[in-house]
């Protein structure tokens, strides 16, 4: 079964306008492709990673839909809001004892925002907004399937979703064809909140206990720049102990980061290889983040390209 890159949104400050565009909310989860054959249904991450088998309860509400594929994220909620914290535990989880333990813990939904192939057959290049009009009428109703409905009054749906703490909105050309990998001003987001991947460059310690992780970003000659460092966050004790486990068994002596990493605290280096999702309220003066939050661990190698400035939001 052939797997298709998502298509990307870009950044925009500003919520586009007028009768070209459509919104959609912006599910804060796990980003999933999916398809349906006569082998069943497959689904993978933004990256081409199998995850079926990590969410079955969507895999099980896909199933009628053969020959369909979908673009979407997988969500998981907390008090009716999208929690990325509670997805990325589902999304980690791998084995079947815990996964059916979780699904009742932690049950999660597929928002389905594009659907690309309907009956075996190629439909991206239908226009966008009759791409939305299949969805809507066929997924509505679906258990653990979420359509996301366009809204043409983009500038209402974004203050509604600040209103509401979602994350914000995606806006996108209603005559929009669907480009697998592409990335392009037909598609941009717009939030509320500001969050970075960053790479972890060591852990600082506090009273002789790891208290903060030291993250930085890689900028354009690849070097690795300190914007600061995060505490657990949400991530309890069990798994905030299994995170620095997993940073310091590749401890280095000396500091991976550019220029000095500035804190008046003890701490050890580690080679930069764990990536993690932070959220935070802006740049201070020293190119620092302020407030940061760790929102957790991700599956993706802490590379320049995943873990440098350009995909930090400004």
């Amino acid at each position: 079964m052939p797997f298709f890159r998502p298509f990307e949104p870009i950044r925009a400050r500003e919520v586009p306008t007028g009768d070209a565009w459509i919104a959609q909310v912006k599910w804060d989860g796990v980003r999933a492709v999916a398809e349906v054959d006569g082998d069943g249904v497959h689904l993978w991450n933004r990256r081409g990673r199998p995850r079926t088998n990590r969410f079955p309860e969507i895999a099980q509400a896909l199933r009628p839909f053969e020959g369909c594929a979908f673009d979407g994220e997988v969500i998981a909620l907390s008090n009716g809001k999208p929690d990325f914290y509670q997805v990325l535990r589902r999304d980690q989880t791998t084995s079947a004892h815990d996964i059916a333990r979780m699904m009742g813990d932690v049950p999660v939904w597929y928002a389905v925002f594009d659907v690309v192939k309907v009956g075996g057959r190629w439909i991206g290049d239908w226009p966008l907004r009759e791409r939305l009009d299949w969805m809507v009428k066929h997924l509505a109703g679906v258990e653990h399937v979420l359509p996301s409905h366009a809204e043409v009054d983009t500038a209402a749906l974004f203050e509604a979703t600040e209103q509401l703490g979602l994350e914000g909105v995606v806006c996108k050309r209603a005559d929009s064809a669907y480009l697998p990998g592409g990335q392009d001003g037909r598609w941009v987001k717009v939030k509320h909140h500001r969050d970075a991947i960053a790479a972890v460059g060591g852990v600082t310690y506090r009273d002789g206990a790891p208290n903060a992780l030291m993250l930085g970003l890689f900028d354009e000659r690849a070097r690795l720049i300190h914007i600061g460092n995060a505490g657990s966050g949400r991530l309890n004790a069990s798994e905030w102990a299994d995170l620095v486990r997993h940073i310091l068994s590749r401890e280095i002596p000396v500091s991976p980061f550019a220029r000095a990493a500035k804190t008046n605290r003890s701490c050890r280096f580690a080679q930069p290889t764990v990536a993690v999702k932070v959220r935070y309220t802006g740049w201070t003066d020293r190119r620092t983040l302020r407030h940061p939050v760790l929102l957790g661990r991700l599956e993706l190698p802490a590379t320049p390209e995943i873990c440098g400035f350009r995909q930090a939001d400004p």
